[in-house]
Parts: C-alpha cells; structure tokens; sequence
C-alpha cells in the first residue's frame, strides 16, 4: 500500500513541477462537446423478449448544433452492464435512430446497449449509456402454422382472455424466420408444443413434408432438426403429429409417415431428445399404418400410454404402459362389450379426438360416432384402501351415435370434442356446428355469425390447455374457441368466447353474443394449431 501511495505522489509532483516549468504561450480552443439529453428521458428499459425497443436521443452541444453529416453514429451491445469485451458485443445500428426486435435471451442480468456519437471533423467521439433488461415473452397461449408460396412458420399468440395473468395480448409473428432468418421449406404437417412441468422438457416441434425442427418452447431459439432427432432418420418425413400429456405423461410419441415413434423417459430420463425407431407389433397383427391422431389417457392407473386407429386392421391399438425405452403395439384384452369392438371396428376413420370424461371420440367415414373409455384405470381402490384389477377394463366401449343426420355433417372438414359436457363439434368451409350427445336423441346448432363472403375455414380448436401442466389456466379450459380462416391471400384466427358446457357463443362484452374477442391477421393459410403452456415450476423447470 505503501508503495503504491509513494508512485502515484511522485507522478502527481512531477506534474506539478511540469506546470511550472512551461512558460509557453497557448491559445486554447474549447471544443463543442455533444452530450445526449437524458433530462427526464429513460435510459433503463424493461421490455419482453422479441418486443421492439424503440431508442430516439436528442443531442446537445455545448456550442453551436452540429449538422447530421458531419455525425457519425453507433449503437452496440453487451452482454450485460458491466462488459466491455468486442467478444461479447454486438452492433446494432449506424443511425441515429435505434429500432431493433429484442431477440436476446431473457435473464436477471441487464444488457447494456452503448450509443457512440462520433465529431467527424475533431474525431471526438461522445457516448450514452442505456440498460436494458430482457424478461420472458413466451408464456402459455396457441401456436399456428402457415405457409405462403411453399415456405411455412408459427406464429404465436397469447390473449389476456386465454391466459389470464398475461398484462396485454401477444402477436409473435413468423418465430422461424426471426430466429433462424429463415422460414421452412415444404408444405405444414404439424406444430406440437411438448411441456412437462417440472422438468426442462420444454419443446415446439414443427413439421413440414421436408423438414422437421425442435424449438425451446421458453424463447422459441433454434435446438435442432431432424438428423439429430432420430437414430436413424425415416426414409419418409412426414410427422403428422408429437404428443405429451395426460397424469402420467413420462412418455413423448410420434407419429411419422403412419408409424409410432417414442421417447420413454421412465426408462431414462437423459433419453429426452431422440426418438425410437418406428415401433413394433407381434408378427399375428398383420401390418399397421395408424391415422395421424393420437389420444393419451388421463388417468394415473391407465395401462396404457397412447391409443392410435390402424388404419390397415380398421381397429384400435394401443401402447401399454412399459419401462423400457421401446416397446411393441399392442391389441386391447378382449372384449365383451356389445356396443362395439375396440379390436374390429371394421370402417375407416375421418377424426379421432378425446372429450368428455377423457372418453375416446371417433368418427368414422360413414358418419357414424364410436365412444370408448379409454380413459379408464386398470386398477380400483377396495373399501380397505387396497387395490385390484378393475374386471371392466374388457369393456371399453360406451356407446355408438349416427351422425349422419346432422346438418351438413357430411360437408363437415374440423372437428374437436367438449371436455365438459358430451358434445361434439364440426365445421364447414363456412360453418360451426354442436351437436349435444347426451342421449339417444342428437341436436345439433350452428353456433357461429357468417364469416366474411371471401373467407373458408381451415381449422377449428377448443382451448383446452392440459390442467396438470399448468393448473393456473384450470379456470378459463374450455371458454375459448380458435377459428382459422383463410381468403386466398390471408390467413386469420378468431378468437371466440364460448360457454364450455354448452360450446355456445358467449361474447358478454357487448350486445352480439358471437362476435369474436380477437382477430389476428397477416398469416399464411394456416395448416394446423395447438395449445401451449408454460409449465408450472421456474423457467428452466
């Protein structure tokens, strides 16, 4: 300490003696300085992740104003606050104005973003400090995948209405081409959000006919793409559908070019990432090539993980419950039920869904509505407290409808189930239809107001977000309804106010019970949308 005191006195008197020392003559000009106005301006920005931050200074000059020409700006950023390394700074701008998308990752730390103003004629440069801090963006709400001229993205939407909490709606537009500058080649096949709370499996898959892609479902960055999403890449790539839910959702399954694929992580919890090869069957059950829907039981007791229609036998098959990483398919235990076999069903299939009672829903080209529990437990609980095999799992089916009565249900293009009451939705290129099937006899209503005359409908979703991922959105499941529609240059989604027990239009914010609550405009035609949740537990888990 010492010596260090000692130095700088000396430094300090030989400057002194300097001074004295120079008798010269000096002119001294005074340079006119530029400073950035920060009286009552804000400098510390808090904004969302993939928000626009908008930085507009006002300079001032100690003299007389400096013409732009003679300027030269810079805009950079770092890492946070306290870095100063080129290694983790980047440029941003070279005007004078700074409009960027705030796409940097969200963290506790602040960035700082530092504003060069540069004399040309004295090459005196001047700088503004401002720190910016980046939260969360994505949270719960709907993804939707578009394609325009044979490219295709997902936009991602959040309402104040479907997720409550949020502090104002969100609109991400086209998350592929802001993150990767580029949108995927092929036409849309799927999006699937895949969530589990508390852990870090937290994924968008998003699939086209040539290209399937694994996003972070936290902020949406690039993870990988399908040469490191398989042991050995299909020879076909056509996911139609990913799928993770239910009490017990410890297994992620695929659906790719009509085969199963899976991830058990209850046989390894570090195989989170990398899909099995298309699974098996024993050699008796002929061929299989499922339908591109797949159902997960709610129930803790299900014996089985997944339940998909084969389209080759015309029957349901499942996957059971297992521990190892890759199990077969399997038929159900026969059956004794006399509404229908689960085993030989006989016809083809149109859509197969879950609803009410997490029942199985499927409807089939002849316009006939199946309805099996396969959401029941393969265990009971006895009057003890102890368990048995429930001796009912051999009798899954409940009952069969005939849809084909129903107005223009043979039109009918989309379709989704109620979760809270039996009933049954469909649409037309232009119409919305409920059909109550709480008993033998059916009826049915059309619920929505025309759409615009140029308008088709190309999909219909009720918002029913899994209430075990994300126990937060339990109150609003089921009281909203997503329509896409598309006019041959646009692709739009209207959000509607339904009641969920009924799934009629239930607008109260004004006199028209069926107008929507939002339109979100600007998209391709949109192929498909899926619900996403946040997940309960931190960021990271």
């Amino acid at each position: 300490m010492k010596k260090y005191i000692y130095i700088t006195a000396l430094i300090i008197g030989t400057i002194v003696t300097a001074c004295f020392s120079d008798k010269g003559n000096y002119d001294y000009v005074a340079l006119n300085e530029i400073a950035v106005d920060t009286a009552g301006v804000e400098v510390d920005f808090v904004v969302e992740q993939y928000d626009s931050l908008h930085i507009v200074p006002s300079l001032l000059f100690t003299k007389e104003t400096i013409a732009d020409e003679k300027l030269a700006h810079r805009w950079v950023m770092y890492t946070n606050s306290f870095s100063n390394t080129e290694s983790e700074m980047l440029e941003l701008s070279t005007e004078k104005e700074l409009h960027m998308q705030v796409v940097q990752e969200a963290k506790a730390e602040t960035y700082a973003i530092i504003y060069y103003i540069t004399d040309l004629t004295t090459k005196t440069v001047y700088q503004q400090l401002y720190t910016v801090l980046v939260q969360p963006s994505v949270v719960s709400g709907i993804m939707a995948l578009h394609e325009v001229d044979g490219e295709c993205d997902v936009d991602y939407i959040a309402t104040t209405n479907a997720v409550p909490d949020l502090p104002r709606t969100k609109h991400m537009r086209n998350v592929i081409q802001s993150i990767t500058g580029s949108k995927l080649p092929g036409n849309p096949v799927s999006v699937s959000p895949i969530r589990i709370s508390w852990s870090t499996i937290n994924y968008v898959y998003v699939a086209t006919d040539e290209k399937l892609v694994q996003l972070s479902g936290k902020d949406f960055s690039y993870l990988c793409d399908e040469t490191e999403l398989f042991y050995q890449r299909p020879e076909v790539l056509k996911t139609h559908r990913i799928l993770r839910d239910g009490q017990i959702a410890h297994t992620t399954v695929m659906i790719n070019d009509r085969q199963v694929h899976n991830i058990n992580n209850q046989s390894s919890q570090y195989w989170n990432q990398t899909f099995s090869d298309s699974l098996r069957h024993d050699t008796d059950m002929g061929d299989i090539a499922v339908a591109p829907y797949i159902y997960m039981p709610d129930s803790y007791w299900t014996p089985n993980i997944a339940v998909f229609y084969d389209t080759i036998g015309k029957r349901f098959v499942r996957l059971p419950f297992s521990f190892k990483e890759s199990s077969k398919l399997e038929p159900f235990v026969d059956q004794v039920s006399t509404a229908f076999d689960v085993n030989n069903i006989g016809k083809d299939l149109i859509w197969f869904g879950i609803g009410y009672n997490g029942h199985g829903f499927a409807l089939m080209t002849d316009y006939t509505l199946y309805r099996a529990n396969f959401n029941m437990d393969q265990y009971i609980l006895t009057p003890d407290g102890s368990t048995e095999n429930n001796e009912k799992i051999n009798d899954l089916a409940v009952r069969i409808y005939d849809m084909s009565k129903q107005p223009e249900i043979k039109n009918a293009k989309f379709y989704d189930c109620g979760e809270y009451a039996t009933l049954f939705m469909y649409a037309t290129e232009r119409d919305i239809y409920v059909t109550s099937i709480k008993s033998t006899t059916l009826r049915t209503s059309k619920i929505n107001n025309d759409f615009p005359a140029d308008e088709k409908i190309t999909g219909i979703m009720i918002y029913n977000p899994n209430y075990h991922q994300q126990s937060s959105l339990n109150a609003v499941r089921g009281n909203w309804l997503y329509v896409s529609t598309w006019n041959g240059t646009e692709g739009k989604i209207y959000e509607f106010a339904i009641t969920r027990n009924t799934c009629e239009m239930n607008n109260t914010s004004g006199d028209d019970k069926k107008a929507p609550t939002n339109v979100f405009t600007g998209m391709g035609k949109i192929k498909d949308m899926a619900v996403k949740v946040q997940g309960q537990g931190d960021e990271n888990r």
